[in-house]
């Protein structure tokens, strides 16, 4: 039995016995029970005979775990929480079940949830809405039923944005002449006029101009998310687009302690629509973010985009030309090696979105240009890794780098035509080159997250054909992974003494890696910090 050697921690402790867990700390891969001090920390693992016979002599109370398969809490490598937050409580959701709605549709949907959106007013008389996509969009079907109402969907997995005229106006944009600009999608009409729908770039403008919500507001959202991402066994996450008000949110839901959840601010750099922030308050931001960390609210984390999405209609990823180079015209972040170079020094890890090729390269190439520069500076990461050339592979592991894969709630989605070709990430090649993994939901929509049947297919391959193998694999990127990725893999991701008293019960051992266990695995209860956080 491994066990703390400051007796003191067994003071109001709590024995859990009688499990099956999965500790995913390689000295000790299973136990059947252990001790959770008062201030939740893991004290002692071991037998439940041993840990039995502590708890009797120093009168603990006693938790039967009844035989159910126990692992450590979930770490979510990529997760939208307040856009979540908002979506169930004060955004217009506008899908059926399908990708794209017609615009009449939307008309109809937003006329009749407007009113229902429980803190509307949170955004001063701007109708706010979510949808993949309506077919054949044009402001003019908005116009009508809205002429004087700003009118923004969101859309494009979050990489477009539908707009009518008066959104447009009061944004800035000249819907007549808007002129073209670097990584800007503007959908015009015949005469060249805009037809409302904008990407990439080209959504600075609104998200910019769009009212933010209050402070309370957004902490009733971010609290919101927390609590279903318990029921999605996940007990730390990275939130990959904070901003000024979010980190502020975070902070104080932090010291009243109702957070609950390990979270890892990515404060935004660039661009400044995926933050909804000018550029000049983040910078300030990210300059003292370490002056910013709470006790479960950790800020040292630096968030870029490099390039769009590899998906239609935008096709926006940046690719590498014949000659193995990138046009500097699909990167969206300027001197990209000097800003990487800057925050290495400084201590902060950076999250770098890359859906191509190309920006996979130009990012990896700013970490090593960096690392000659700052050789033991901290890991930073990849995010999404769904174009990787064959040549960059090895370099993830030579330059200390996360490949973070999201989002997992595409690895299951059936991609056709140039899109197939585009999306892939290749688990099994990142784990032949022995690349430091993480997953990540890219979760900011309606749904519940869900981060383990996402998984399902991808246990044969990344096992190299052993199951069990795979599924162990995927429930370390799962866990211990993601915390050290962060940097907490000292203190969290893993059953052991010292370590966080997070751990979630499952109603199904995973590690054998069955067919279909992932997929039909449902979360039973959540604990943090040795406090039940979620019980179905």
């Amino acid at each position: 039995m491994n066990q703390s050697p400051h007796p003191e921690a067994l003071e109001n402790a709590t024995a859990y016995i009688n499990g099956r867990i999965y500790t995913v700390n390689d000295a000790q891969p299973w136990a059947e029970a252990f001790i959770v001090s008062e201030a939740g920390f893991f004290t002692a693992v071991g037998t439940t005979e041993t840990i039995l016979s502590q708890a009797r002599q120093n009168k603990m109370v006693v938790y039967d775990l009844k035989n159910q398969f126990i692992m450590p809490g979930i770490h979510d490598a990529h997760a939208h929480l307040l856009m979540a937050g908002l979506m169930q409580l004060s955004i217009v959701n506008l899908r059926n079940g399908e990708d794209l709605v017609t615009s009449s549709e939307a008309v109809k949907r937003l006329k009749g949830s407007s009113c229902n959106c429980s803190y509307a007013h949170a955004f001063h008389d701007w109708l706010l809405g979510d949808t993949f996509g309506i077919e054949n969009y044009d402001r003019s079907s908005i116009d009508e039923a809205f002429p004087d109402t700003p009118v923004v969907i969101q859309a494009g997995a979050g990489h477009s944005l539908l707009l009518n005229t008066a959104a447009l106006t009061q944004s800035g944009y000249d819907v007549d002449n808007e002129p073209p600009a670097k990584g800007s999608f503007f959908a015009r009409r015949g005469d060249g006029s805009l037809t409302g729908e904008v990407g990439e770039l080209a959504m600075t403008k609104a998200m910019l101009a769009c009212p933010k919500p209050s402070l309370a507001h957004v902490k009733r959202a971010l609290r919101h998310a927390a609590r279903r991402l318990h029921r999605a066994g996940v007990t730390s996450c990275q939130e990959a687009a904070s901003n000024t008000l979010m980190v502020e949110a975070f902070r104080q839901l932090d010291g009243k302690n109702d957070l609950k959840l390990d979270v890892y601010t990515h404060i935004v750099y660039a661009p400044e629509y995926i933050a909804q922030e000018p550029a000049e308050t983040l910078h300030r931001l990210l300059d003292k973010a370490a002056t910013l960390k709470s006790e479960h609210v950790n800020t040292r984390f630096v968030k870029m985009m490099l390039d769009g999405v590899p998906l239609a209609p935008f096709f926006s990823q940046a690719d590498l030309g014949e000659n193995g180079g990138v046009d500097p015209e699909d990167i969206y972040v300027e001197d990209l090696e000097d800003v990487v170079s800057k925050y290495d020094r400084m201590g902060m890890t950076i999250k770098m979105h890359c859906t191509g090729q190309g920006s996979t390269r130009t990012a990896l190439n700013a970490i090593e240009a960096a690392r000659k520069k700052n050789p033991n500076g901290p890991r930073h990461e990849i995010a999404h890794c769904s174009g990787v050339h064959d040549d960059d592979y090895p370099r993830f592991v030579q330059l200390n780098a996360t490949a973070e894969m999201s989002p997992a709630a595409l690895f299951n989605h059936t991609f056709t035509g140039e899109e197939a070709t585009l999306n892939a990430w290749d688990f099994a090649k990142m784990a032949r080159h022995g690349a430091h993994m993480t997953i990540g939901s890219d979760w900011g929509v309606p749904e519940d997250p869900d981060l383990l049947w996402t998984v399902e297919k991808l246990v044969g391959a990344v096992g190299g054909g052993d199951r069990s193998r795979g599924a162990k694999l995927l429930l370390r990127m799962l866990t211990l992974s993601g915390a050290e990725a962060v940097g907490s893999g000292e203190g969290t991701g893993s059953i052991a003494v010292g370590k966080r008293a997070n751990f979630i019960e499952l109603d199904r051992d995973l590690t054998a890696g069955e067919e279909g266990a992932f997929r039909e695995v449902k979360v039973r209860r959540t604990w943090f910090e040795g406090e039940l956080v979620f019980e179905e």
